[in-house]
């Protein structure tokens, strides 16, 4: 019997594959998928500081994700209107068209979480993949998700 994580870690793994065979051009990692979802989501714009909080991810892990979104033309940040101190993000016209993909692709996996395994799994399904997505992010190329790299050849 597999457990709601196990589920969970199978449709995250599902949903890189998906992302790498499914989007075009498939540059986007399972974090910035799960992130322009989120914005999507929140009516095609978000607080930055609001989505932090919410997906409970490191500044750096998040402001590096959003950068990538931002080099590739999906949002735009802007100071907040009410408090300038805040900045939110945005989805542009191409952003949206990726997020609505995203969307759908990520519902269609966690009905089939849920069929596989139960309410409680397709539920838990956003947390563990995020989880599983900032682990990656920062795994580089050496950390649990990431592959093995020998650092002794490396220069000093």
């Amino acid at each position: 019997m597999h457990t709601v994580a196990d589920n969970a870690y199978v449709a995250y793994r599902s949903l890189r594959g998906r992302l790498a065979h499914t989007l075009w051009p498939p540059e986007l990692d399972p974090l910035c998928a799960l992130l322009i979802r989120k914005i999507w989501m929140n009516g095609s714009s978000i607080g930055i500081e609001f989505l932090r909080i919410q997906l409970a991810l490191p500044r750096s892990t998040l402001s590096t994700a959003l950068r990538r979104l931002e080099d590739r033309g999906y949002i735009r940040r802007y100071a907040n209107i009410i408090d300038a101190r805040y900045v939110d993000a945005a989805l542009t016209r191409a952003g949206e068209s990726v997020a609505e993909a995203v969307t759908d692709l990520i519902g269609d996996l966690e009905v089939d979480v849920h069929e596989a395994a139960g309410g409680s799994a397709r539920y838990g399904f956003d947390r563990v993949a995020t989880t599983l997505a900032v682990m990656d992010e920062e795994a580089d190329d050496d950390g649990p998700l990431g592959h093995a790299v020998d650092r002794s050849k490396e220069p000093m």
